[in-house]
């Protein structure tokens, strides 16, 4: 039974906290103090994953407050170690711990069958010790220095040093502590190149993290799933699954360098399939090195956060909404479509990606999209829809011709007949040789030279009475077969029946730009106004986006420069791709506090739509947000 027990200082081991004990305890003899903490004098003491903990709580002095639980997961290794195992192995192992079996741990964990071997000595940072001994007035071992893998130390990022204490010495029972005699500085400094030392804080901070927070713990097939899903983004693995071995091989190996790699253990034969890489993504009962996961996840760009509590799913087609690509709308191009299907195609090699908008247009497109400007692209159209249907109809009751048809609907001349016909449309085409090929085919059938005249001088009136703004030559453009009919047999009616000839500059005087701009400047500033004012998923504010909001895009992206006051609205309201993720962010911290959640970064961007390589470079403006608000009111949980 102990008297007293040693406030454990942050970050330290159990075994520097009873060797701490020991010393404090006055015990001559080390298996006094294991009779006082254990109750037995033949427990070893073990660095990393130690056993009979819960005889350390039985002998505890009356009224502590400590928990076999938060001796495991704070002040020893667990936390590390049994992050990737599946919940039954990492629940049996804590039972080990706590237990008196502590033989079977390493086996049961993987350790002796892992090529990453144990440190040979404690470690120690030069900073760390002068802070601890100003701070405390002694040292102590620090967790995260003793984990293989870690060769510089997270928080001061300068390299570890070996103490002169082994890990597993002769006298199996001591527990010996950080002194300034056993952790000198060697005079031999170790310094790295700079690309190797920076990756090596960052693995230093990831184990750190991992060993510092405690997550549910996943399935193998969960951690093989994610990792799958993700090198299919990338472009290593295809959409069945089947991983581009030599591809990934090395790439990894340029991302990490063979130097890096060996100092961590962890180097890869590139041309073997025998390597712990291809082990972790392919053999479903076989546990990894913590450390080897997490060089996968770093490469994979994956947070740590994301791995456990997010399903990563493989989206080729990126995430919706997506633009609804039917010409015949106000919303053409606007991102309306909120669900999507992925089909795969007979040689299974690339998504096919199905997207459907409420005005019915479908269409369908191969992928994967690799870059922005994919999501605008058709392979296929399913269904054209009834909207497409009216305006087709509409544009045929114009007389336009075929060609001007086909253009404004984006589709070609063939495809413009198909559906009238379907329609059961009467088409009246003016593309030249159609209309040239109907006048001579009805002027054929005239049963006397007045019919003829008395037609065509009516068609005539009634294109000009459909288009009241144009010329005498911009009718002869729109039906040459009809003016050469008039010009050639009746010239002088032809003459008196036509408009008048416009000069360019009463042409252009006809739009009063003053007056429009206006006119346009409201139109604009309404559409901006619902953009910013709505609830749902916040769209960017571009000349587009507001143009089509207002349905005067064409006029927007051809006019601007005749409209000075609409031009200087949108330039002060149209926002850059920062911007809008920062309008996004604010809606998504709105939505969770609507909800009551927890203002979660992870949350936060993936209810945002940040894509994961511009996290970092808005973390602190989202970090801003949250200390805005009434924490009161929003906690924001462990961000």
């Amino acid at each position: 039974m102990m008297t007293f027990f040693p406030v454990p200082y942050e970050d330290e081991l159990l075994y520097s906290i009873l060797g701490r004990y020991h010393i404090r305890s006055g015990n001559i003899s080390i298996k006094a103090t294991l009779q006082d903490v254990f109750s037995k004098n033949s427990v070893t003491a073990v660095v990393d994953l130690p056993s009979h903990i819960n005889r350390i709580i039985d002998n505890m002095p009356v009224g502590n407050q400590y928990t076999a639980d938060y001796l495991v997961d704070k002040h020893t290794l667990y936390s590390f170690y049994s992050a990737f195992l599946p919940p039954e192995n990492a629940l049996k192992i804590k039972q080990y711990m706590k237990g008196d079996k502590g033989g079977s741990i390493y086996n049961k964990i993987g350790l002796m069958a892992s090529s990453v071997s144990l440190n040979q000595y404690f470690k120690f940072c030069p900073q760390c010790i002068k802070e601890d001994m100003g701070k405390y007035g002694e040292l102590y071992w620090h967790r995260v220095h003793q984990i293989p893998g870690v060769l510089v130390c997270p928080k001061h990022k300068i390299p570890l040093y070996d103490s002169q204490v082994p890990v597993r010495g002769f006298k199996r029972h001591e527990y010996i502590t950080a002194s300034s005699d056993n952790c000198k500085i060697s005079n031999e400094k170790t310094n790295y190149p700079d690309e190797i030392l920076q990756k090596m804080i960052i693995l230093a901070r990831d184990i750190d993290f991992l060993l510092n927070n405690i997550f549910v713990n996943k399935t193998l097939e969960w951690f093989r799933g994610q990792y799958l899903n993700r090198l299919k983004e990338l472009g290593f693995a295809n959409i069945n699954g089947r991983i581009k071995q030599k591809d990934l091989l090395k790439n990894f190996v340029d991302y990490y360098g063979h130097q890096f790699l060996k100092l961590l253990q962890s180097d890869i034969d590139i041309y073997s399939n025998c390597n712990w890489l291809t082990d972790i993504l392919r053999r479903k009962n076989k546990t990894s090195h913590p450390l080897r996961h997490l060089l996968l996840i770093r490469f994979l760009n994956i947070s740590i956060e994301d791995l456990f509590n997010l399903k990563l799913e493989y989206k080729p087609f990126g995430f919706g909404p997506w633009p609804c690509l039917n010409p015949a709308v106000e919303h053409y191009k606007a991102l309306t479509i909120q669900d999507m299907q992925i089909k795969y195609g007979n040689d299974s090699k690339n998504p096919l990606g199905i997207f459907t908008c409420s005005c019915g247009f479908s269409y369908m497109r191969t992928g994967p999209d690799t870059q922005d400007k994919d999501k605008y692209k058709i392979t296929k159209i399913i269904a054209f829809g009834p909207v497409w249907e009216a305006k087709l109809k509409e544009l045929v009751e114009m007389r336009l011709s075929l060609r001007e048809t086909a253009r404004l609907l984006k589709v070609d001349p063939t495809t413009v007949k198909k559906y009238a016909r379907n329609l059961r449309l009467k088409t009246y085409y003016q593309g030249k040789n159609q209309i040239k090929e109907k006048v001579k085919d009805n002027i054929k059938n005239m049963e006397n030279e007045n019919d003829k005249l008395n037609i065509c001088r009516q068609r005539w009136l009634d294109l000009m009475k459909q288009y009241p703004n144009k010329g005498k030559t911009e009718l002869r453009r729109i039906n040459g077969a009809l003016f050469s009919w008039l010009y050639r047999n009746d010239r002088d009616w032809l003459n008196e029946n036509s408009p008048e000839l416009r000069s360019t500059t009463n042409i252009n005087s006809r739009v009063d730009w003053e007056q429009r701009d206006e006119e346009i400047l409201e139109k604009v500033k309404a559409a901006v106004d619902e953009m910013l004012a709505t609830d749902t998923k916040p769209q960017r504010i571009t000349i587009s986006s507001a143009g089509s909001k207002a349905g005067i895009r064409p006029l927007l992206e051809k006019h601007l420069d005749k409209l000075p006051k609409t031009k200087a609205y949108l330039e002060g309201y149209t926002e850059s791709i920062k911007d809008f993720q920062i309008r996004r962010i604010k809606w998504a911290i709105q939505e969770l506090q609507n909800e009551g959640q927890e203002l979660k970064l992870w949350r936060i961007y993936r209810l945002a739509g940040i894509r994961q390589e511009n996290e970092a470079a808005l973390k602190a403006e989202v970090l801003k947000l949250i200390n805005g608000l009434d924490l009161k009111k929003h906690p924001p949980g462990d961000l």
